[in-house]
């Protein structure tokens, strides 16, 4: 049965840190599903077990490495969802497994018993229902949360009987209590409860009512938003953001005046997660979803919505049958074709065809496809053996494009035709080809375009962009952009950023060193581009100190990165605004022989400075305390810094504390305790740095947990327990580990050989 938690009670075993210990982090989770493809499985295998996404089509090639991987190995997989019960797709699985050390283990969740027989189960757990009184306790935890006592007591006896209704599956006890969550009325509660879709005869639509209810409680716009989800294969880890972008797509977007349509959309995928449509999410560090899952019965239930408008076709698993599957009225098509030759012509009857998922081999010609589907708003080709030639000219015959996704495109460039698609919104292209150089000329007619993601290798990240790329005023998304040579005409100058001001999450800059004069850097007028959040910049010219003063930082930052500066001061006035920035990296600063005042920096949690080859001294001017030497105003120094770490600093000899400072005296001592530096200081790392004399005193007060001193030759002499002339400074430390090998381990001496060797330190989030 499904709804009633096997995936659930497997991802408790799974997660658990006893287990995870167990088996030494050789766990693996890999969603089989239907349709089986043994070479997605074992792809799935290898990248949970740290291979990568591996480039490879053929299932032994695939088997072989897996078998590497685990060799002599104890492992713990779990493979969920299983459907087939054919045991010769097994076969092949089963035979690579073995090579795995005695002990490890293979947990199967499937609704068929017949398929837990086939698997050759030692132990079969078969799951029942929820008791009423445990059903209930799962409804009322989520329909009761936002409201008083008054409320639930006015609505409980109504609640239980509505969680009855669940027939003790958590899923749709899940369900009701997210849709029950918002209403408060007993009115709105007696609806639900009396609803005659309790009632229908279909025994599917019956297993379906708790979410029949939750759907046609939604509006109009966003039960369009979770039918699409049908389109998508069973166990798809969504991107909320391409869901979003998807789902402007199609036009599913109801605006209001004045509305960014990407916020619009992201309130609905909000909304259905809220009413838990979706589940197992991914969040990031400010606690957004950025990636989810759909249960497999609200799969079912979407795709039960949408019956005859999403198919799915793979030629490779059932070709003659598939390819003759009647398309007519098909709105969202995944087709997979495994050679050149086969016919298509069932599919070019799809006329009404908005999504298009082309899978192919780099053998099929593109053209003959393009000649159809000419209503497509959505449009993602997939080359599978990454070897795609160059997109045809007729691209430009589908004028209805909003969404284009190149996926392993492997031309050397676009076509032309490719700027006529003028209600294109999303443009995505993960480029292999190193001899991809330039985007198209006419790229600036592209006036919709909304998102352009460029997925870059590091042979072509001089990748150019065109004059005239400053006319994509309606950009959101703008990840990467180079500044053409001084001497190129046809190439984008750094003014193009001046009205793309719609920008927002991150954005690269690189070619700062082609800037020629300081009006082209103020004309970008960074400081405008207020919906950035991380920048990274890369210079590499004469002008660099110029050019960065002149280049005004948006003023919402968090994450800034500043790279390859060729002059020897960078001006405090640049990174003083940045009030909101919390991770800071600058690298290959070749010149600057004197750090900026960083200290003053109120909301820094990571500094990491990284091959300085100028610099001799980190003093006063670092933290930022000059013109407050005198004073007694108590003053916090880096108050939220936790992170610090100096790598490949040549030429450093000295890190001057608040005692070399000032000297001693009683004035001095009030001074003194005036003054808080790095007060949230967890880890401190120092790499590469070999004429590092000492640490500063201000360490003996910093409530640091790990230390890290590597091929410092000096400090590391200094850092030794008891004999070193900085113990003093850090013997408070817990962690402490000098060129690979703890000193002090959790607060303890370390004496064995094997317990002073580790690899690298870090600490969690």
């Amino acid at each position: 049965m499904g709804g009633i938690g096997k995936t659930t009670l497997a991802q408790l075993a799974y997660n658990d840190p006893v287990v995870q210990d167990h088996f030494e982090k050789n766990i693996m989770w890999v969603c089989v599903s239907e349709p089986f493809d043994q070479c997605k499985v074992a792809k799935a295998i290898i990248e949970t077990l740290g291979g990568g996404d591996p480039n490879i089509i053929e299932l032994q090639s695939l088997l072989k490495k897996i078998c590497e991987l685990i060799m002599g190995k104890k492992f713990f997989l779990v493979l969920d969802n299983v459907w087939t019960e054919d045991s010769k797709l097994w076969e092949p699985f089963k035979l690579s497994l073995k090579y795995g050390a005695q002990g490890s283990r293979i947990l199967v969740t499937t609704r068929k018993n017949v398929v837990a027989k086939m698997m050759g189960s030692a132990c079969m757990i078969n799951l029942e229902v929820l008791s009423d009184e445990d059903c209930w306790l799962v409804f009322s935890k989520i329909a009761f949360s936002d409201k008083d006592s008054k409320e639930c007591k006015q609505l409980e006896d109504l609640g239980m009987q509505i969680s009855k209704k669940c027939k003790g599956l958590p899923l749709a006890a899940k369900t009701l209590g997210s849709l029950m969550r918002f209403k408060r009325s007993r009115e709105q509660w007696e609806m639900v409860l009396y609803s005659s879709l309790w009632e229908l005869e279909d025994v599917e639509r019956g297993l379906f009512a708790p979410l029949l209810l939750s759907y046609y409680d939604l509006p109009s716009p966003l039960r369009r938003c979770l039918s699409y989800c049908a389109f998508f294969p069973k166990d798809y880890f969504f991107s909320s953001d391409e869901l979003v972008f998807m789902w402007m797509a199609q036009g599913y977007i109801n605006l209001k005046e004045n509305m960014e349509m990407e916020i619009k959309a992201g309130e609905y995928f909000e909304s259905l997660a809220m009413l838990s449509f979706f589940q197992d999410f991914v969040k990031d560090y400010g606690g957004k979803i950025i990636r989810c899952k759909m249960h497999d019965i609200v799969h079912d239930f979407a795709q039960l919505m949408t019956k005859n408008e999403c198919f799915t076709i793979n030629s490779a698993i059932n070709s003659d049958k598939e390819l003759g599957l009647d398309c007519k009225n098909a709105h969202h098509l995944r087709l997979e074709i495994a050679k050149e030759d086969q016919n298509l012509v069932s599919i070019y009857g799809a006329k009404n065809l908005r999504t298009l998922n082309f899978v192919y081999r780099s053998d099929y010609n593109l053209s003959n496809l393009f000649q159809h589907f000419r209503r497509l708003r959505m449009l993602t080709l997939d080359c599978l053996d990454g070897k795609s030639k160059e997109l045809p000219d007729t691209v430009q015959n589908f004028i209805h494009l909003r969404y284009l996704n190149l996926v392993n495109y492997n031309g050397d460039k676009l076509p032309e035709t490719i700027c006529n698609l003028c209600n294109l919104q999303m443009l995505k292209v993960n480029i292999r080809s190193d001899g991809f150089k330039k985007m198209p000329q006419g790229m600036g007619k592209l006036i919709n375009l909304r998102h352009l993601i460029l997925g870059v290798s590091s042979l072509n990240r001089q990748l150019e962009f065109p004059r005239g790329t400053g006319r994509l005023t309606s950009l959101r998304t703008l990840r990467y952009f180079f500044v053409s040579g001084k001497d190129d005409n046809k190439g984008c100058k750094l003014e193009e950023l001046k009205n793309l001001n719609h920008l927002q999450g991150t954005l690269e800059i690189r070619g700062l060193g082609n800037v020629a004069n300081v009006t082209e850097a103020k004309n970008a007028q960074l400081k405008k581009k207020k919906y950035l959040r991380d920048l990274n910049l890369y210079f590499g010219g004469e002008n660099d100190a110029l050019v960065l003063n002149a280049l005004e930082p948006p003023p919402d930052l968090i994450n800034l990165s500043i790279n390859d500066y060729q002059g020897t001061r960078m001006s405090p006035n640049w990174t003083m605004p940045l009030i909101n920035l919390k991770r800071l990296t600058l690298t290959c600063f070749t010149q600057l022989d004197c750090l900026p005042p960083l200290g003053k920096l109120p909301s820094l949690k990571s500094l990491k400075i990284t091959f300085f080859m100028s610099l001799k001294k980190v003093g006063i001017e670092f933290l930022g305390i000059e013109n407050e030497i005198k004073k007694c105003d108590k003053i916090k120094i880096f108050p939220n810094l936790k992170s610090l770490s100096f790598h490949y600093l040549n030429e450093w000899e000295d890190w001057i504390g608040i005692e070399e400072m000032r000297g001693d005296g009683g004035e001095e001592e009030e001074e003194k305790r005036c003054i808080t530096i790095m007060p949230h200081l967890k880890q401190l790392t120092i790499l590469s740095s070999a004429k590092l004399k000492s640490l500063p005193d201000f360490l003996r007060t910093a409530p640091l947990q790990i230390l890290e001193v590597r091929h410092s030759s000096v400090l590391s002499e200094r850092c030794q327990k008891e004999s070193g002339e900085d113990w003093d400074k850090i013997s408070h430390i817990p962690n402490i580990q000098i060129d690979g090998k703890y000193v002090q381990r959790d607060g303890r001496e370390v004496n064995s050989e094997s317990e002073s060797s580790s690899s690298t330190m870090y600490l969690p989030g």
